[in-house]
């Protein structure tokens, strides 16, 4: 059974320092920067990535992969994806959703997934691609 791992993107680019600094020259390397250490985690941990953001088009755009990422459609919002991604998993026990967003925390924890905060993802990202880096030399 795989695990998810939903990520509130902006959540997070605006919540890491480094994130944050990388997205002072360019939103694009904000994200990129992020999908790395997502791509990170999952390798590490086996799981399954959905990064969410909030979007401006007129229809939702998904880009496959391990991260996923997908952009809310103009008005739909970011909070909005992650509550259905949540809804429609088979076993929302295996979902992890990473947010300092309290509302869409209580929203996820009711519906019976976990949360993480940004802290908390940042580390284990940070130990995910050491790990990587070890078992590659």
């Amino acid at each position: 059974m795989s695990s998810y791992l939903i990520i509130d993107g902006y959540n997070l680019i605006y919540a890491i320092p480094s994130l944050l600094k990388a997205s002072r020259k360019s939103i694009d390397f904000a994200r990129d920067n992020l999908i790395s250490m997502v791509e990170s985690y999952c390798d590490c941990y086996n799981a399954e990535g959905i990064i969410v953001y909030d979007g401006n088009q007129k229809k939702r755009t998904i880009e496959e992969g391990n991260p996923t990422t997908i952009f809310a459609k103009k008005g739909e919002g970011a909070d909005a994806v992650i509550e259905s991604l949540v809804y429609k998993l088979p076993d929302r026990g295996q979902a992890r959703v990473v947010t300092d967003d309290r509302v869409v925390m209580n929203m996820v924890i009711g519906m019976g997934a976990f949360t993480m905060h940004v802290a908390v993802f940042e580390v284990e990202a940070r130990q995910a691609i050491e790990s990587i880096r070890k078992n590659i030399q």
